[in-house]
């Protein structure tokens, strides 16, 4: 372990024990897990939780990655360019995505913002009005079904009993500023919250200029005592979002803050819309038995000028006009079994996702009209799955799980057939059955051992399939691939020490077969196969300790080794420049990261403070290891005030951002030159937030 990081986490960990008045939660209700409430101390899983207080503590609540680096084993990494989507890791799966999410599924109050292939986005999670985001890791993400490497859900707080209006005013740093405004409130039956914002900024980087605007809404109807009805209804609105693209190394060690090659010159940029709509009935049939339905149903455009020159063109327009949606059944039994606590869900699962994708020529960032792409890319789902919990004796708890995946894709190329421009219409199908097994052995009332076995399945995304081959032949859609498939186990130990700590440890290994890797080609323009096995192993530990005198601690560790078992080569032939050799490392997985926070709060008077440390170990941007970004370690500051006065509430607050001014890499892209996303130099940002209840 190098000196910056070990200073990271003893500063967390070297601390007296808890001693305080009155004990706190440690263990949150969580629901991503088993589909039901249930203490997250108990159950056999990698499941961890950032609550809204936290969400929002002196922090921007812009982007998933302020609070996520507090979770072991996940990274979501920060590119600061919105044109980009955040890219969101979990024990490495998803750790090559060149856009979004994939690997990892989304959801945002049960209702899914990854597509049936596994592609997904960040961008419309709500964090004003987040009342927690679950991380779950490890074998029972399975049960989610395709590229379920892990689980991120968000979950939208209820409206205040008393009508409320609050707002929100943050500047920062390289002209940035966000408003929000929030109405809430409880009339009768209904439970209501809506929020909207705007934010802007220039960027710290040359061409990157963006603004992003937001709608969310969740309406909560109890229809009667026995069924609850709840809308939840997300827009978003990115226009003209400038894209500086990443940095080679060469680039990078010149100046950060430039922007990538010819991002100027065809003008880069991104415009994104997407709207989502859910419905949710929760009825309960009896004491014991309970149903639940969704349906969803959502509309994405996304226009990406990118700086790839093409024909006697210097730039190409890729356009995507996307509706997806989706349906689920769930039943719910509670009851015993052997006079002992049982309980079981049984659903189904369909989703659709329909693209049509259409691709010009760009002088300059102008359109140019000549149809170079024409198709539309359908895919769907059809799942069925099964979860039940078992409680034999009063220190076991057993949990078991089955779901059945079965994923059409479709292309069907309109473009008219010529001598250099073959058809690319083609469908496939893929099915696959994911079992899962845990248990937690209570070893004393504070300390829980615990184990999980699981199989998954990762498909190809409609990104990877797009061409068969070189990519500059236009060939496709790749028919070849195979998901990839893994066993994935691990055990671990929930322990609290006196009142107000715990502790959490988990050892976990993943074994994959036939992974997903880059053929030929690079970022936008990659045509990719299946390779050898892979493995990736390690632990994650994590600490949370509330001490004397209203101070507080928190501290998460991952250790990681994540490499290829077999030899491959890419490209069509094999060179010193593309033979990927047994033991080289995954690219875009972390051997380690730590985070560390000491927090202090003075009741009286309503202020709060913290000192964050986050380190990241070095990493491979590709394949071959020949590219890798240096390990870094940076230090946050924040602090405020709250006062309550009469139906006011006010809170004010500070931040500084890198406060060493550490010029490092905030995250690469994988199999490209062009690997480096620069981390923002010292930056500050100042907020103001007010609340009225009537």
């Amino acid at each position: 372990m190098k000196r910056k990081q070990l200073f990271i986490l003893v500063t967390a960990i070297v601390s007296p024990q808890a001693y305080a008045e009155d004990p706190i939660s440690l263990a949150p209700v969580v629901v991503t897990a088993t589909r039901t409430e249930q203490n997250s101390f108990d159950l056999p899983v990698s499941i961890d939780v950032v609550n809204g207080e936290t969400i929002r503590d002196g922090r921007q609540q812009v982007n998933l990655s302020e609070s996520a680096a507090r979770i072991p084993g996940v990274v979501v990494a920060n590119k600061f360019n919105l044109a980009q989507d955040l890219a969101v890791s979990t024990r490495g799966f998803g750790a090559r995505s060149a856009f979004g999410v994939r690997g990892v599924r989304l959801y945002a109050d049960g209702i899914p913002l990854s597509m049936p292939d596994g592609q997904g986005q960040t961008g419309t999670f709500n964090l004003d009005t987040a009342k927690q985001i679950e991380f779950m890791r490890g074998p029972f993400s399975a049960l989610y079904g395709n590229s379920s490497g892990g689980v991120v859900q968000i979950f939208t707080k209820d409206g205040s009993k008393q009508p409320t209006v609050s707002g929100g005013v943050t500047f920062g740093s390289y002209n940035t500023h966000r408003e929000s405004l929030t109405i809430e409130g409880e009339d009768g039956g209904l439970n209501y919250v809506v929020n909207g914002s705007h934010l802007s900024t220039d960027g710290y980087r040359n061409h990157s200029e963006a603004t992003r605007d937001m709608l969310h809404t969740k309406l909560s109807f109890k229809a009667s005592d026995a069924t609850k009805i709840t809308m939840v209804a997300t827009a978003l609105n990115q226009h003209n979002s400038q894209d500086p693209l990443a940095l080679t190394p060469a680039q990078y060690k010149v100046n950060p803050k430039q922007a990538g090659t010819n991002a100027v010159l065809t003008d880069a940029r991104a415009n994104k819309k997407q709207i989502q709509t859910g419905l949710v009935i929760d009825h309960n049939i009896s004491e014991q038995q309970s149903i639940s339905l969704m349906g969803y149903y959502g509309t994405r455009t996304s226009d990406g000028y990118l700086a790839l020159t093409t024909d006697t063109y210097n730039g190409r327009l890729s356009a995507i006009d996307r509706q997806f949606g989706g349906l689920d059944a769930k039943w719910t039994y509670k009851d015993s079994l052997a006079d002992k606590p049982f309980s079981l869900v049984a659903g189904l699962n369909y989703d659709k996702m329909e693209d049509d994708r259409t691709q010009f020529p760009s002088s300059f960032g102008i359109k140019v009209p000549i149809l170079k792409r024409n198709e539309t890319q359908s895919v769907h789902n059809f799942d069925q799955y099964v979860q039940a919990t078992f409680e034999p004796t009063d220190r076991w708890l057993l949990i078991g799980g089955l779901r059945h995946t079965k994923i059409n894709f479709e292309v069907d190329d309109k473009m008219p057939v010529i001598v250099g421009d073959p058809d690319s219409s083609g469908s496939l199908e893929y099915s696959n059955t994911s079992p899962v097994l845990g248990a937690t052995f209570k070893l004393t009332p504070t300390v829980n051992l615990y184990a999980n076995y699981g199989k998954g399945f990762e498909t190809p995304t409609f990104i990877e399939m797009t061409y068969a081959g070189k990519p500059s032949d236009g060939k496709g859609p790749n028919l070849t691939l195979q998901p990839s498939k893994s066993k994935n186990y691990e055990v671990g130990a929930k322990a609290f020490v006196g009142d107000n700590t715990r502790v959490n440890l988990a050892l976990f290994k993943v074994k994959t077969e036939k992974e997903i890797v880059v053929d030929q080609g690079q970022g936008t323009t990659a045509s990719f196969k299946n390779a050898g096995d892979t493995e990736r192993h390690g632990l994650e530990v994590s600490l949370d300790s509330v001490l004397p005198h209203n101070f507080g601690v928190y501290a998460a560790y991952t250790l990681m080794n994540a490499e290829f078992k077999d030899r491959f080569c890419t490209g069509t032939s094999c060179t010193a420049t593309t033979i990927v050799n047994s033991g080289n490392k995954i690219p875009g997985a972390y051997t380690s990261n730590t985070y560390a926070e000491v927090s202090w709060k003075n009741p009286a008077s309503g202020f709060s403070s913290a000192i964050e440390g986050i380190y990241f170990s070095d990493v491979f941007t590709n394949d071959i290891n020949t590219i890798k970004a240096d390990s870094y370690t940076i230090f946050n500051l924040r602090g405020g005030f709250t006062q309550n006065l009469g139906n006011w509430r006010l809170n004010e607050f500070a931040r500084i951002d890198n406060l060493t001014d550490k010029t490092y890499v905030s995250s690469v892209r994988v199999n490209t030159g062009a690997a480096y996303d620069p981390g923002a130099p010292r930056n500050w940002t100042v907020g103001l937030n007010a609340s009225y209840k009537f």
